[in-house]
């Protein structure tokens, strides 16, 4: 928990603010009281979010949906307001970790506590669907480990299947945006395809792996790589007990029809016994530590954290082609101080998925799909012509870029190419969203490429003066041990070997606290890769070469 600087509001709409318990990409989570003392979590939208109509109409929609849901398994709406200055929305306040604090804290859990973990999800997901939701962002960070057993928390990002007297289903994400975290993905998610509740248990899937080893099923050395796992790759079960492994490998099943409902996960489950402590010790004494700081805040209790026992922390098994790094965030949880580990574990709202740093992208067979342009590092909407971007400074020493543009208002000023919004995607991390979008040259077409799609990530400027550079080059320069050198768009590129999925040839460029990634697929079966090295350069220089608008 962090304290609430004196500037800041105390009241969100009813309730009073006593602290700051994370923020993500979406807006920021705060410990709120409301008129009768209960506590509750009031998650606040940024304020580039609410001046966009209809996000607050998609909003307004979503926290209907999500006040229809309820039972032992989830955190309930108490409140929200869509036409606020900034929108928020109040759910039950829920003591205890996340399960990926817990086992980031504590290690991975152990088969039992597994078990009864997927009960408790399966029997969410029962309740969520029911009336008509899919959840679309179920992570270790929206699991929570009370007292009492797991709280599934954050619909506000959820979709409606079924809206009571609408002759359709509900959109309630924008088109062209996919919601979610890579590494918990199911593959229809992935690829921008219709989503069915069975998404939802291929999510759960890929939780238990973590919970039950400490590492995702699908972890790869980028974002990109990681979702072509999710599609394309087999999953890593290495680590997941025999008792286990048959249930998780049928949620993680690419076919949606194949995998089990939550009702039947529920009884492939079995029942488990009761039990006065449903975790480990050294996961209730993070729950009792929590409480007892909340305890502090209120003026009831001193803030003394209760002593956990050593944690059994376990080595993750990782995939063979994934370097011993990836997943794991430079600046790990375990190597901070005590009373910073603690706040880790009371944060609702998740952050961005720990950085991937890699020694380059391992070789692995490649299929004809793309030209995949690969910005690792834009915002949000701004702007005109190709990109939007706007300059934030014009130092060279400090962060150049501070806005993202969407995919429609993107123009690579390339005759050949046209929009393929279908497979358009974004994700928001807490230092910035990364979007994607896709074009294709189509077969008549005299271009020598197939397609292409850019990503775009960008490292949000910070007060501090030039951090977000430093933190984009830091990336950029662990990813590309092994690449080719190529100094002649932006700051610094690479050519790097093309991941699964990808193209022909691959091209990293980062320009100040803007990273691009840019693969592109011949049409001609069997030409060398160089041939399309200049196509791929001539993209990259398109996607930089934008109108300045000084701010």
């Amino acid at each position: 928990m962090k304290p609430l600087d004196d500037s800041e509001p105390t009241e969100v709409g009813p309730y009073r603010l006593l602290a700051e318990l994370g923020h993500g990409g979406m807006g920021r989570v705060l410990l709120g009281a409301a008129h009768d003392g209960r506590l509750a979590a009031v998650k606040q939208v940024h304020a580039r979010f609410a001046s966009d109509g209809d996000f607050r109409a998609r909003f307004r929609r979503e926290v209907a949906a999500s006040r229809r849901v309820s039972g032992a398994y989830t955190a309930a709406v108490m409140d929200a307001d869509a036409d606020a200055a900034l929108p928020w929305l109040a759910s039950v306040f829920v003591t205890g970790p996340s399960l990926g604090a817990a086992v980031r804290e504590t290690g991975p859990l152990p088969e039992a506590a597994v078990r009864r973990l997927a009960l408790g999800l399966a029997t969410a997901l029962t309740e969520i669907h029911r009336v008509g939701l899919i959840h679309r962002d179920l992570k270790p960070e929206n699991v929570l480990l009370a007292e009492d057993g797991v709280r599934v928390i954050d619909f506000g990002i959820a979709r409606a299947v079924e809206h009571p007297g609408a002759a359709e289903p509900t959109q309630l994400t924008q088109t062209g945006w996919v919601i979610g975290s890579p590494p918990f993905m199911s593959p229809e998610q992935a690829e921008s395809r219709e989503l069915t509740p069975a998404s939802d248990v291929f999510s759960l899937g890929a939780v238990l792996v973590l919970a039950l080893t400490g590492a995702s099923p699908f972890a790869g050395a980028s974002t990109f790589q990681t979702l072509a796992n999710v599609v394309q790759g087999v999953p890593d079960l290495s680590g997941v007990p025999a008792g286990l492994r048959g249930i998780v490998e049928e949620c993680l099943a690419k076919d949606p029809a194949a995998r089990p409902t939550p009702a039947r996960l529920i009884g492939l489950l079995g029942p488990v016994p009761p039990a006065a402590r449903v975790w480990p010790p050294a996961v209730h004494a993070l729950v009792a530590d929590q409480q007892a700081r909340i305890g502090a805040l209120l003026g009831e209790a001193p803030a003394a954290p209760a002593p956990a026992p050593a944690p059994t922390a376990v080595e993750p098994p990782r995939r063979p082609d994934v370097p011993a790094t990836a997943g794991r965030s430079p600046d790990r949880p375990a190597d901070r101080p005590p009373a910073q580990r603690t706040a880790l574990a009371t944060a609702h709202l998740p952050g961005r998925p720990p950085a991937l740093p890699a020694d380059g992208p391992a070789a692995r067979p490649r299929t004809r799909r793309t030209v995949a342009l690969v910005a690792a590092g834009l915002l949000v909407v701004a702007g005109t012509g190709v990109g939007g971007y706007l300059l934030l400074r014009k130092d060279p020493g400090a962060d150049k870029y501070r806005t993202l543009p969407a995919c429609q208002d993107v123009n690579l000023g390339l005759s050949s190419y046209e929009r393929n919004p279908e497979r358009d995607f974004s994700v928001a991390h807490a230092d910035g969203p990364e979007i994607r979008c896709s074009w294709t040259t189509g077969k008549s077409s005299g271009a020598k490429a197939e397609s292409a799609e850019v990503w775009w990530n960008l490292k949000t400027p910070t007060a501090r003066l030039g951090e977000a550079t430093d933190r984009q080059k830091t990336e950029h320069t662990a990813q590309s041990g092994g690449g080719t050198m190529n100094p002649d768009v932006g700051d610094e590129a690479y050519w790097a070997v093309p991941a699964q999925g990808e193209g022909d040839c691959v091209l990293h460029v980062r320009d100040s606290n803007l990273t691009l990634r840019v693969s592109v697929t011949l049409k001609a079966e069997g030409e060398p890769d160089t041939n399309c090295r200049p196509e791929a350069v001539t993209i990259a220089r398109s996607a930089l070469g934008v109108p300045v608008l000084s701010p």
